[in-house]
């Protein structure tokens, strides 16, 4: 009995040759480093976050004022809002 190989004529694995590894520096061009990024990108991500985080907490703290003089000394902080100074 003939193996599956022998009966389809099945040619066998295809070999591709992998390429020549070849070094940074010695190519025959310079690397131009204005057209790379100086920094990482996580770096950026993290300061990015930090940013939002900092624009976050600015917001709250002129919420918590905002609350505190009106819930303590009647001042309204939203006229300007169309109606707010009847409703308040």
């Amino acid at each position: 009995m003939a193996s599956i190989c022998q009966q389809e004529s099945w040619p066998g694995p295809v070999v591709v040759p992998l390429p020549k590894p070849r070094s940074p520096y010695g190519l025959p061009v310079l690397l131009d480093g204005t057209r790379t990024a100086p920094i990482r990108p996580y770096v950026l991500a993290v300061e990015r976050a930090d940013q939002e985080r900092e624009r976050e907490r600015a917001r709250q703290t002129r919420r918590r004022v905002a609350l505190v003089l009106a819930a303590d000394y009647r001042v309204d902080l939203d006229l300007h809002v169309i109606g707010a100074e009847r409703a308040a």
